[in-house]
């Protein structure tokens, strides 16, 4: 029988009519084993943390996120969270997530275990077993495609502007050549566009990433945060991208 490696109460935030409230639920993380997958398997509990009864769990509660599909993992900046937790979230090819926790950091580190370095492993191991090329290679491990280092995971913080804009919940943000774009992370299609010219002042503080844009953005004015695990590489890359405007270059290849 499978044990799982982490088991606990986590609140999973819902929106409804553009209304937000966060509910319970009891979430179990499994390591990749003969058995199963790596995954995260959630059950609705009752007000009093209790699990349901196993013959109700097998007729409706149980969910299953497989952790083979997770993009990204990493805490989030939100006020809103059910007392004495924290929030964070979890990326995945279908959904985006986010979760609180009063073990947020716990969490955090098993996931990216079981998702990220498991997957590295097996990948490893699969090298080993099967037949290579004639001459021996080795993975770089310093590649990234050009799309890994201009698109970042967000996660919106709420602002004035956020909320005027009716952004929230997770997005991708990308820093190109010319603009700031803000995409839809299923169908990557743009929402919105800052032009670099049309930036006040910007920066990063740790996991945030933050703007703010002027009147002439079609935005209009106002400051933009995002929570982002990776906001010194898209801050830079802001940087580098407004540094080659202001030479009358383009951008070199990442």
């Amino acid at each position: 029988m499978e044990r799982p490696v982490k088991d606990g109460i986590l609140y999973v935030q819902h929106c409804k009519f553009g209304k937000r409230s966060w509910r319970k639920m009891r979430a179990q993380l499994f390591a990749a084993s003969p058995s199963g997958v790596a995954r995260m398997e959630k059950f609705d509990v009752r007000d009093d943390g209790t699990a349901l009864e196993k013959t109700s769990l097998r007729r409706c509660a149980r969910r299953v996120i497989r952790l083979s599909d997770c993009i990204s993992v990493g805490p989030a900046g939100t006020e809103s969270c059910p007392r004495a937790t924290a929030a964070f979230y979890l990326t995945t090819t279908e959904k985006s997530y986010l979760l609180a926790s009063e073990q947020r950091d716990e969490w955090i580190t098993q996931l990216c275990q079981l998702a990220f370095q498991g997957a590295k492993e097996t990948m490893q191991s699969t090298a080993v077993t099967q037949p290579g090329p004639a001459v021996p290679m080795e993975e770089n491990s310093l590649y990234s495609s050009r799309q890994d280092l201009t698109e970042f995971p967000v996660l919106v913080v709420q602002t004035d502007a956020a909320t005027r804009c009716g952004l929230h919940g997770h997005y991708l943000l990308s820093a190109l050549p010319q603009s700031l774009t803000l995409k839809d992370p299923q169908s990557r299609q743009p929402l919105l566009t800052w032009p670099y010219p049309f930036l006040r002042k910007f920066g990063q503080d740790q996991t945030v990433f933050s703007f703010e844009a002027g009147r002439r953005s079609d935005s209009g004015e106002g400051t933009f945060t995002f929570s982002t695990p990776r906001a010194s590489e898209l801050c830079g890359a802001v940087s580098a991208a407004i540094a080659c405007q202001q030479q009358g270059k383009e951008p070199p290849d990442p």
